[in-house]
């Protein structure tokens, strides 16, 4: 394989401004219900959020691809019923756990 460093240092600048939508930090949770197990309400820390998706916090890596639907945000305990998948996962945690973005689709 062949490295050009130009051609790293152009996909970093390009990556560095990919969102359109203005992320709001957000001090909450949100309940997900993954589609592989539909039953099992789940709680994650909320980073920031957008029109768009959001940053959550999990205590386990999740795989890029999974889809379920927010339920509701807490601590308001407003009542959503959001579409979403994972659109990335880091691959190691930090102190907090692993940072995961979520998108949201449909509605």
């Amino acid at each position: 394989m062949i490295h050009d460093p130009s051609i790293t240092s152009e996909l970093t600048s390009a990556n560095q401004n990919r969102r359109d939508r203005t992320r709001t930090e957000y001090q909450g949770e949100a309940v997900l219900r993954w589609s592989h197990d539909f039953d099992t309400p789940v709680r994650y820390r909320v980073v920031d959020r957008s029109e768009g998706g959001m940053r959550i916090i999990s205590q386990f890596p999740l795989s890029e691809g999974m889809t379920g639907v927010i339920t509701r945000y807490l601590p308001e305990g407003t009542t959503v019923h959001q579409p979403m998948m994972v659109a990335w996962s880091s691959t190691t945690p930090d102190d907090d756990g692993y940072h995961c973005g979520i998108w949201f689709f449909g509605s």
